[in-house]
């Protein structure tokens, strides 16, 4: 009898295993790739991890590429990946942490399937979301964004807890990582958090750990910008603090709810009856003069200002705007202006007939090729 049960059982199993197997192989295919980032203040290195095929570990786990920041890309071709597991160290907190979470698989396929809008004159085609980017955030958050070229929506938010590595576990090559100091060590070094970085923090102070979770607040607002006549808006570039982007060439831009933006990039141009020209106005909020002129460096970044959190375009948001009632962000724009970093000649919060206006701002207008 027992030998009977037995057998059944491994029929059971070989049938379920073939199930699988076969389930597993009719699947749709994507071209996809993965990644993980972290804030620059923030740094981590991955121990093990993996988002269904695509496999992360603590060689080249490394990451401060900013909250929301894509980094290398090497695509493979699989099913969407059902699960994430994720195991790292954070240098700041000097922790493991670690979670296994199933991801929302049909989210993820729908955005794949149906991607965005595509630049201006190609009405008909459309962007693809290729990329599953994985934000590892202080205290054990993790964010989860699906992004394209120019546009990425977060959607998954997962929490880890803390763990301790079993030595017996640890392999020769990892032990590095179980050196005592060693978070404490790597903090010190310029590749790990920069030169400027730590001049930020240091007259700043860091963004508080709860700084990221705030920063996933949504208001219902667009931005709307004002040219001087004889000027056209030709696309915008909107970087939002909860690591959501928006590259919204679809005109006019929708109401919807969104994170607070820390950045814009207005694209727009001048028909001067000969040839068109064509600019760009930058804006970023915070109180670092320089944020423009160290993006426009090679290889510069505009990632999340370390003083955004203490901005005042955070406490306008938070403190005088009803989340769930319109409002327009309005950017007035005057290419006659001889100053250029002074082009853009207003900003403010416009809701229910009050204006808002927006001081701490750094912008910076040149022409654009």
């Amino acid at each position: 009898m027992f030998l009977l049960l037995n057998k059944m059982n491994i029929k059971k199993n070989i049938l379920l295993l073939l199930a699988i197997t076969v389930s597993s192989c009719m699947e749709k295919k994507y071209e996809w790739a993965a990644d993980i980032c972290a804030p620059r203040e923030y740094p981590v290195e991955v121990y093990t991890g993996a988002a269904g095929g695509y496999f992360f570990s603590q060689m080249g786990g490394f990451s401060n590429s900013g909250w929301g920041g894509l980094g290398s890309i090497d695509y493979i071709k699989a099913p969407v990946p059902d699960r994430l597991d994720m195991t790292w160290l954070s240098y700041v907190d000097n922790k493991f942490y670690k979670g296994e979470w199933k991801l929302p698989t049909e989210k993820i396929k729908e955005l794949f399937d149906e991607g965005f809008p595509a630049k201006p004159g190609l009405e008909n085609v459309r962007e693809s979301y290729d990329y599953i980017n994985i934000g590892l955030g202080p205290k054990g958050m993790v964010v989860v964004w699906v992004a394209g070229a120019g546009s990425q929506v977060e959607v998954a938010r997962f929490q880890a807890h803390e763990t301790v590595i079993d030595p017996k576990l640890i392999t020769e090559s990892e032990k590095y990582m179980f050196r005592k100091d060693y978070a404490k060590d790597m903090l010190t070094y310029d590749g790990t958090i920069s030169k400027d970085i730590r001049e930020q923090i240091e007259k700043y102070g860091y963004p508080s750990l709860e700084a990221y979770e705030f920063y996933r607040e949504k208001y219902l607002w667009k931005p709307k910008v004002i040219l001087t006549e004889g000027s056209k808006l030709t696309s915008m570039y909107i970087k939002m603090c909860n690591g959501e982007k928006e590259d919204p060439y679809d005109k006019p831009i929708d109401m919807k709810y969104r994170a607070i933006p820390y950045a814009f990039q207005i694209y727009w141009s001048i028909n001067n009856g000969k040839k068109e020209q064509r600019f760009v106005s930058r804006i970023a909020f915070t109180n670092d003069k320089e944020y423009w002129a160290k993006y426009l460096e090679p290889m510069g970044e505009d990632e999340i200002p370390v003083d955004f959190d203490k901005n005042e375009i955070r406490k306008l948001f938070k403190e005088h705007l009803d989340k769930n009632k319109s409002a327009e962000m309005v950017i007035k724009i005057d290419p006659n202006v001889e100053l250029k970093s002074e082009r853009v000649t207003d900003l403010y919060l416009e809701q229910a007939g009050r204006q808002y206006h927006v001081k701490e701002k750094v912008t910076r207008t040149g022409k654009y090729n």
